[in-house]
C-alpha cells in the first residue's frame, strides 16, 4: 500500500515560515522524504526549535530574530516562481514591501502560506474570465488581447502567527500512480490526500484531456489549502492533443508522465514548453526523445501514439539517465509493455521517493 509523500516545496515553505513565526506551529501528517531531515537541521541553525514525533513536526519560531542574510539555496533559482519567492523572503527579512505582476501562472504556495500565517497581502488575478482554446484562437484572429496577469502586493510583515498546518500529498507522485492506473488493465485506484492547488495540480487536467479516467471523489478546502482524493480507472481511449506553454507551466515536472501516456494515444501529442523553461528541461526532453521514439524540437516534443493497439516499441532497454521522474515514467512504461530489463539508472528514484518503485498491492492507495 502506498502513502503519498508530503509535497516537498509546499512543506519547506510552511516549515520556514513557522520558523520565522512567533510561537509553536504544528504540522500534522508529515510523510517525509530524506531531504526533510536536512531541512530540519537548516531550521535549527536558523534558531528555531524543531521537534519531530512520528508524522508530527512542532516548530517553535524565532519571531524574525535571526540573521538577515540566510542561505536560501533551498528555494532554488531556476524558475520564475523561485526567483519571486527568493525576493519575497528577502523582503520579509529586511522589513521591505514586495510587489510584482506575473503574466504566467506559476506555483504560489509561499504566498498562500504567508496568508495562512497571518500576513496581510493582496494576491489576485487580473484579466478576462477563463476561455477555452477555440475562444482564445478566435480572439487572436480578431486582434483582441486576452492577456491575464497575477498581481501580488505584500506590505512589510512585522510578525507571523504560529499555526497548526497540514500539507497535502505530493502531486508528482500522485501523477505517477495515476499514469500507472491509466495504463494497467482493470485498475480502479483511489489516491488520497493529493495536493489540488490550481498552481500545482495541472497535470491531472491534462491527463483527462488525453483521455485518462480521473475523478475527484473527495475535495477539502481549509483556508488557502485545497486537497482531495482522486479515483483513477484504466483509460478506455487515449487521444493525442496539443498541450501549449500556458497549460504546461504548472506541471513541468510531470512532462515525462504526459509523454508516456501520449505514447498510447491515437494520433500525435504536441508538448510545447514555456520559453523560460526550455533550457532547464532540455536534458529531460532529450531523455524522452532517446527512449520514446518521439520528435524533438527547440521548445518541446511531438509524441506519436506508437503503442496504441498491438504496436510495439523498438527500444529494448530504457535509460532514464539518472533523472527520477523520467525514471518513474519509463518504469511504468516498462511494466506496461512487460520489458525484460530494468530501466537503466532507475536507482535514482529511491533518493526522491523511497519505495516509489514498489507497485505491489498498489490498487489500494492511501
Amino acid at each position: 500500500m502506498h502513502k503519498l509523500y508530503t509535497e516537498k516545496e509546499a512543506f519547506f515553505n510552511c516549515a520556514f515560515l513557522a520558523a520565522l513565526a512567533n510561537g509553536n506551529s504544528i504540522i500534522h501528517g508529515v510523510n517525509a522524504t530524506p531531504e526533510f531531515a536536512f531541512f530540519a537541521d537548516y531550521l535549527r541553525e536558523l534558531g528555531a526549535n524543531v521537534s519531530i514525533n512520528g508524522e508530527q513536526w512542532e516548530i517553535t519560531g524565532v519571531n524574525f530574530k535571526c540573521k538577515k542574510d540566510l542561505n536560501l539555496d533551498w528555494v532554488g533559482d531556476d524558475f520564475p516562481h523561485q526567483k519571486r519567492n527568493r525576493k519575497i523572503i528577502e523582503c520579509l527579512l529586511s522589513g521591505d514591501p514586495f510587489s510584482c505582476e506575473e503574466k504566467i501562472p506559476v506555483k504560489n504556495s509561499l504566498i498562500r502560506e504567508l496568508c495562512s500565517f497571518g500576513a496581510e497581502l493582496e494576491f489576485k488575478q487580473d484579466g478576462p474570465e477563463e476561455t477555452d482554446e477555440f475562444a482564445k484562437r478566435m480572439a487572436k484572429m480578431q486582434g483582441i488581447k486576452i492577456e491575464k496577469k497575477w498581481i501580488c502586493n505584500i506590505p512589510p510583515v512585522s510578525s507571523l502567527l504560529a499555526r497548526d498546518r497540514f500539507i497535502a500529498g505530493d502531486a508528482t507522485q500522485a501523477a505517477c500512480l495515476a499514469l500507472a492506473a491509466s495504463l494497467i488493465p482493470n485498475s480502479d485506484v483511489t489516491i488520497k490526500a493529493v495536493n489540488l492547488d490550481s498552481s500545482r495540480s495541472g497535470v491531472f487536467g491534462l491527463f483527462k484531456r488525453l483521455g485518462a479516467d480521473i475523478e475527484v471523489v473527495s475535495r477539502h478546502e481549509r483556508g488557502n489549502d485545497v486537497w482531495g482524493d482522486l479515483r483513477v480507472k484504466t483509460a478506455k481511449y487515449i487521444s493525442g492533443t496539443r498541450l501549449g506553454p500556458d497549460v504546461l507551466a504548472t506541471c513541468l515536472e510531470e512532462i515525462p508522465l504526459l509523454a508516456v501516456l501520449a505514447c498510447f494515444a491515437e494520433g500525435e501529442t504536441i508538448l510545447r514548453l514555456p520559453p523560460w523553461a526550455t533550457a532547464f528541461y532540455k536534458p529531460v526532453l532529450s531523455i524522452l526523445y532517446e527512449n520514446l521514439e518521439c520528435g524533438l524540437y527547440e521548445d518541446g516534443l511531438i509524441v506519436r501514439g506508437i503503442l496504441r493497439g498491438d504496436s510495439k516499441m523498438k527500444v529494448k532497454t530504457f535509460d532514464c539517465k539518472n533523472h527520477p521522474i523520467a525514471g518513474l515514467a519509463l518504469h511504468i512504461l516498462n511494466l506496461k509493455i512487460k520489458g525484460k530489463d530494468n530501466v537503466a539508472g532507475i536507482e535514482c528514484v529511491e533518493n526522491i521517493y523511497p519505495g516509489g518503485l514498489n507497485f505491489e498491492n498498489w490498487h489500494s492507495v492511501s
